[in-house]
């Protein structure tokens, strides 16, 4: 009796962009949200407060007619490749399979 195998590993991967700097005193219409991440008091709180942020940037238009999100061009062509990736994931993250062919 034969099996075909193979080798699989499994990894998230993470790209992480540059940062910037946003400004509540250049765009008021955020002071809220900034604040609530400046105050958040865990890490689940932020992680709320950062999305409430995101997703008001994406609202918020500028007198451009662009939102506030893509004045920032967080994760634009430019940047992507500043940009860094980290694989996240066990050393011992790989499994075997049966080869279907």
């Amino acid at each position: 009796m034969k099996l075909r195998l193979h080798w699989s590993e499994k990894y998230e991967v993470v790209r992480e962009y540059p940062s910037f700097e946003i400004d509540s005193e250049r765009h008021p219409e955020l002071e809220l949200e900034i604040l609530q991440v400046h105050s958040a008091g865990s890490a689940q709180d932020q992680r709320v407060a950062l999305a409430d942020l995101e997703y008001k940037m994406h609202q918020t238009q500028t007198s451009g007619g662009e939102t506030v999100f893509e004045m920032f061009e967080p994760h634009s062509p430019e940047k992507y490749d500043a940009s860094v990736i980290h694989n996240i994931g066990d050393d011992d993250c790989g499994i075997l399979q049966i080869t279907e062919e």
